[in-house]
């Protein structure tokens, strides 16, 4: 079923089906092209068309309704092809004239010009354009193209995973818009080559000489071209289609590989998680993921408009939507060029970014630029990076003993979310933790208390706190008496300072709340030392681990009395010549003691 299309001619309406249109409209066309650059060129062509009117009259009046493909071939029979029209004209000795000098200054056509070919186009007719300018035959051009992309595609997807390791999938969304690099020329050209408009371009496009009877014939051509046009074209529309269902399909999946990179990036940005993508600490995630957030943003908009235009394309060739005009097709470019450019230039900053906190983090650990760790040995034989050894001697620590751990101090869980706070810190999972880390005050007499913020694994972790007077008179020395207290066990999650943190304002004496499960009661000296918490740290512990604590507690050791000018000695330990009790496998904490008078001794 052919499409009837209504036309104005000099001033009348007509129906017409739209292979007759194209015909009929080609050959005034190309009759109006060759008499306007005429004298007088104007109304011969105004004359035709009037004639051509006259005609298509005379049919209406027979009872015909719609105009055929045959009805204007009988027309165009009946006032005849252009180049005998021409010789009419010429007959006419008010245009001789100007035709012989028309003919003096007309130079022969110098080769072919490059136009895109709308006549034989199944996307845009850049490849049957090649075809015309440089020679072969359109299908093999075709062929030829999508060879070259598969081979293309198939490479720039392979090769990462030959690396055979977790950056390949990451490696692969990377290498996304290089792998359609052969798509980038034929864009270009889509958009800026001109585009056969007449069949004037037509010849100039096939580099043959513009006049009345090559006119003629082009126009004959594609006629006959347009009534035999059948299965082959079919065929080839709906192969276009099948590669671009191919193409979106694949769009499709990298969408979605991407989406799901981003929204694990920002999880894994949420809960600050060791060894993403081989990141070893938190800080470095927080370094990247403004950069990153921005190139997934890019990432996903480059991939988005490439699987929209395909889906268009797929649409189109299908005949079920126009194709985009030349104005869509500038737009999704440049688009599409802009976030290209944007997610390389965001992944750039990210990999800056990177390394620089990863150069930050090795100098304050003590490591070399090529990320080896320097150890420092100290009196007592314990080998330290230079961060944690830094970290001892500016804190007045001393560090007594230290057996089955391969570390003294951490970072990384500090009970406001902030990454960088370092303290005092050490782990085994396989054997029992023997540590022993001190510091020395002279105090004067008086009421002491010994506090500490501290969190731990398993039991038998303590701080504690023991002294000495020495009498000047005598030169003895007085051993004050040893005290300890344990570490409450709340893993990584709860502990009292967030609960009181929380509610500690609100509370009563002897009310107990409860953590994960774990009571403990209201306890008047921790709401204190809570207390003393800024209301912007004591916010961000509310929220720290989402609203969950990294399960540090406030405990202390009260009561200590001394009654002479002495010395004490205090810190964390997990030694059985201290605590009395057997050491354990795990890890403890501990920072922020505070040794503080409360009082004048009796």
């Amino acid at each position: 079923m052919k499409k009837n299309i209504t036309i104005n001619l000099c001033g009348r309406l007509y129906q017409i089906d739209e292979d007759a249109y194209e015909l009929l409209s080609h050959y005034t066309e190309t009759l109006r092209n060759y008499f306007l650059k005429q004298e007088g060129g104007k109304e011969i062509a105004d004359d035709i068309e009037e004639r051509v009117a006259e005609l298509l009259d005379d049919l209406k009046a027979q009872g015909i309704e719609a105009i055929t493909i045959e009805h204007v071939e009988d027309i165009i029979r009946q006032i005849g092809q252009v180049e005998d029209i021409a010789g009419e004209a010429l007959d006419n000795p008010e245009n001789q004239n100007h035709a012989e000098s028309s003919e003096k200054g007309k130079k022969p056509l110098g080769g072919k010009k490059f136009y895109r070919d709308s006549q034989n186009k199944m996307l845009s007719g850049v490849l049957s354009g090649c075809a015309q300018y440089f020679g072969g035959d359109v299908n093999l051009w075709r062929w030829g193209y999508a060879i070259v992309c598969l081979l293309w595609w198939v490479i720039n997807g392979v090769t990462p995973f030959t690396f055979g390791h977790l950056f390949a999938l990451p490696l692969l969304l990377f290498v996304a818009p290089v792998a359609f690099f052969p798509v980038v020329p034929y864009l270009l050209a889509a958009i800026f080559l001109p585009e056969t408009k007449s069949p004037e371009d037509v010849l100039k496009m096939k580099g043959k000489e513009v006049n009345p009877q090559t006119l003629t014939e082009e126009v004959q051509e594609h006629t006959a071209k347009k009534k035999e046009k059948g299965e082959g074209s079919q065929f080839w529309n709906i192969f276009l289609g099948v590669i671009c269902i191919g193409l979106s399909t694949f769009l499709t999946i990298g969408f979605i590989v991407t989406l799901g990179f981003f929204v694990a990036f920002l999880a894994a940005h949420e809960t600050m998680a060791d060894n993403w993508w081989n990141i070893r600490y938190a800080e470095d995630i927080q370094a990247i993921t403004f950069p990153v957030f921005l190139s997934g943003i890019m990432l996903l908009t480059s991939i988005g408009i490439l699987l929209y235009c395909s889906i268009h394309a797929a649409v189109s060739s299908f005949g079920k939507t126009p194709s985009m005009s030349v104005r869509q097709r500038v737009m999704w470019f440049l688009l599409w060029v802009a976030s290209t450019i944007g997610f390389i230039g965001c992944v750039t900053s990210a990999v800056g970014r990177l390394a620089k906190s990863q150069t930050e983090r090795w100098d304050r650990e003590g490591r070399r630029s090529d990320g080896a760790e320097v150890t420092i040995t100290d009196d007592l034989g314990h080998e330290f990076n230079e961060e944690e050894y830094h970290f001892f001697k500016m804190n007045d620590w001393e560090l007594i003993t230290a057996e089955n751990t391969d570390r003294y101090t951490y970072s990384g869980e500090w009970m406001t979310g902030n990454f960088n706070v370092r303290y005092l810190d050490a782990c085994n999972d396989e054997a029992p933790v023997i540590y022993t880390a001190r510091k020395t005050k002279e105090v004067e007499p008086g009421i002491y208390r010994l506090s500490a913020a501290v969190r731990a694994s398993n039991a038998n972790k303590f701080i504690y706190l023991y002294g000495q007077t020495i009498d000047p008179t005598t030169n003895d020395t007085v051993q004050l008496a040893k005290r300890v207290k344990e570490i409450p066990v709340f893993g990584t999650e709860g502990g009292n300072i967030v609960e009181y943190a929380k509610y500690g304002n609100t509370l009563q004496d002897n009310v107990t709340i409860g953590t994960d499960g774990k009571p403990f009661v209201y306890d008047a000296v921790v709401n204190e030392l809570v207390d003393r918490i800024s209301p912007q740290d004591r916010q961000k512990i509310s929220k720290a681990h989402h609203g969950k604590g990294f399960g540090w507690s406030y405990i202390y050791i009260d009561s200590i009395k001394v009654a002479k000018p002495s010395e004490l000695f205090y810190g964390v330990t997990t030694d059985e010549r201290i605590t009395g009790n057997t050491a354990t496998t795990g890890w403890f904490s501990a920072t922020d003691f505070r040794l503080e008078k409360i009082g004048d001794a009796n």
